[in-house]
């Protein structure tokens, strides 16, 4: 797994590339948290290239949902088919904003800390 952070108009963008499972997932929920505690509660998650993510990586998702929602702010997800239909098929998908491409995911949310 490959991850990186960038903030793209105030909004941070967590980058996560390969594959993501119970043995790494937990490095990019910490990064969740730190740009929440930073006073960015806005936060895109890039798994467009993302090949695999397990059931630990849905859990993370929910809990990095809430977190950012308890904070008044956002998660939003740029994906792929592959994380399309694993969203669908457990019936996640509903809850997330999805996007195809990072521009419209940072232009979904408003920009710069919330404070």
């Amino acid at each position: 797994m490959e991850v990186t952070t960038e903030h793209s108009s105030g909004v941070p963008v967590i980058k996560v590339e390969g594959q993501i499972d119970m043995s790494n997932y937990v490095d990019v929920h910490e990064l969740v948290l730190s740009e929440i505690n930073h006073g960015h509660p806005n936060i895109v998650l890039n798994f467009r290239h993302l090949d695999f993510m397990d059931s630990a990586t849905i859990g993370m998702l929910l809990r990095s949902l809430d977190k950012t929602k308890q904070q008044g702010g956002m998660l939003v997800l740029v994906t792929n088919p592959h994380v399309d239909r694993i969203l669908s098929v457990t019936g996640l998908a509903s809850l997330f904003k999805l996007f195809s491409e990072e521009k419209s995911a940072i232009q979904s949310l408003p920009t710069g800390a919330s404070h």
